[in-house]
């Protein structure tokens, strides 16, 4: 009896990580059709509209649930504010290298302004959804550990 339980939870195991690949896969789908439909097909944005507000809506979603149920979202220890500026300026690169390439922008004002836009704004809130997701591990440690006490 022992070794069917063991099973089970080998199965629920393996059905979670298939349908985590598959999130992932979907995830990359919608958005690999936003660009497709924006750039390359030239659509109007209420033609892939709610494409973009489903990637918008997975992406908050998955966050709030991260934090709320105290799941690391990253790797705390490792990410300084050093490497997550690093991350910033690689990120922003390749942001504005898409935008030349696939909307064709060459005035060079705008892709400083929006290069400079994308590293402030993507390490303040990668800086706040950090710090925000320390206290709740900080919070879900310290309750953990009254419960200990209290026994």
């Amino acid at each position: 009896m022992k070794n069917s339980k063991m099973n089970d939870e080998r199965i629920v195991s393996q059905r979670r990580k298939i349908q985590s690949d598959a999130y992932h896969i979907l995830v990359y789908c919608l958005l690999i059709s936003i660009l497709i439909q924006q750039f390359i097909m030239n659509a109007p944005f209420a033609q892939f509209a709610v494409e973009v507000f489903c990637l918008i809506g997975i992406g908050i979603y998955i966050t709030i649930r991260h934090l709320s149920d105290g799941v690391d979202i990253w790797d705390s220890k490792s990410h300084t504010n050093k490497r997550l500026l690093l991350n910033s300026i690689i990120s922003g690169g390749i942001c504005v290298s898409l935008l030349i390439v696939l909307a064709g922008e060459r005035n060079v004002w705008s892709i400083i302004l929006i290069f400079v836009s994308f590293i402030i704004v993507y390490f303040l809130t990668h800086l706040v959804l950090r710090n925000i997701n320390k206290k709740r591990q900080q919070q879900i440690d310290n309750d953990l550990g009254s419960d200990d006490t209290v026994e």
